[in-house]
């Protein structure tokens, strides 16, 4: 009766194994073709997953792959990527090769879509390669067996810690380049707060100009004394009368000075003529000259036209005293 017992317990231990290790024998199965460019990590009988539930295995790898897969496996990616909403055209340098072929069996009965997205990831932080199938949407319709999906592989520890000092190099070079500009922005503040610089000699004149304007504003300064002079001063004036007659007076002084001036000027004119003819003629300064200059005949016609000329016969002719000029002929 025992040895029955144990026969048995090892015959439902054996079922359950061989239901677990074969899925496909109990149950109808389907196979889907799923392109990566790396499938680094991923092996034979390795799980695969919907949603994080088991569903089947990984029953062949293949590689390389041929042109027209390669072409088949872009064609499904562009197709998962046009589906995205707001989804722009990926960069021909971002765009994977793909290289591996991984094919896996399903169980029939697992609502694959044919949309889904097909990811390569790692079970832990150091646990074994799956693949695991999310995202599919009802109305894509359902996957048939032979369908093509196009793989993404999430980086593991190694790649993302590359792909982060690619993106932290640039802004370590940034905050370095940042750390220099600081460093010479703190020279510069330590050269103008320097004892002898510029800036605080500048200060320190400022400050004493500010004592000096504080000095010259005081009540008691010469500046506020010159003021209160100058107030009682002109309160002076405004209330002195007499500047109004002084005013008077200086200006009747001046009209009598304009017309003496006015008077003196025929004086002047006479003065300019005597000191002409003394120039010209010095010798009338002892004799008087008889000869008639044009400028003289020309004044004696001017007076012949305002009176009458009477004239006078003579017994005789008195010569003139004034010696007899020979003219340029005679010479």
């Amino acid at each position: 009766m025992t040895g029955l017992l144990v026969i048995g317990t090892i015959a439902v231990v054996a079922f359950i194994l061989v239901l677990l290790g074969a899925p496909g024998l109990f149950r109808p199965l389907v196979t889907y073709k799923i392109y990566f460019d790396n499938a680094v990590g991923i092996k034979q009988g390795a799980p695969v997953m919907l949603a994080g539930r088991k569903i089947g295995q990984v029953q062949k790898l293949f590689s390389p792959v041929s042109s027209e897969e390669e072409k088949r496996a872009e064609e499904a990616a562009a197709a998962i990527h046009s589906s995205e909403p707001n989804a722009s055209p990926t960069p021909a340098e971002n765009k994977p090769k793909f290289e591996v072929r991984v094919d896996v069996q399903v169980d029939k009965s697992a609502k694959v879509y044919r949309d889904a997205r097909a990811r390569l990831t790692q079970l832990g932080l150091l646990g074994d390669m799956a693949i695991d199938i999310t995202q599919g949407t009802e109305s894509s319709g359902r996957a048939k067996d032979g369908e093509i999906f196009a793989g993404e592989r999430t980086p593991d520890l190694g790649e993302a810690a590359a792909r982060m000092l690619e993106v932290i190099k640039p802004v370590a070079a940034e905050a370095t380049n940042t750390m220099k500009d600081l460093q010479q922005t703190a020279q510069n503040l330590n050269r103008l707060t320097d004892e002898n610089s510029e800036l605080t000699l500048a200060l320190g004149q400022f400050k004493t100009f500010g004592e000096h304007l504080v000095d010259l504003t005081a009540p008691d300064s010469s500046l506020s004394h010159s003021l209160t002079n100058i107030e009682k001063i002109s309160t002076s004036v405004t209330e002195n009368d007499n500047i109004e007659l002084t005013l008077q007076n200086l200006r009747a002084s001046s009209e009598k000075l304009k017309i003496t001036v006015t008077d003196l000027g025929p004086v002047g004119q006479n003065l300019k003529e005597f000191s002409e003819t003394i120039k010209t003629q010095p010798w009338r300064l002892i004799w008087p000259s008889t000869k008639k200059y044009p400028q003289e005949q020309q004044q004696v016609a001017t007076a012949g036209q305002q009176r009458p000329i009477t004239v006078r016969k003579s017994a005789r002719t008195r010569p003139s005293p004034t010696p007899t000029r020979r003219s340029v002929s005679d010479r």
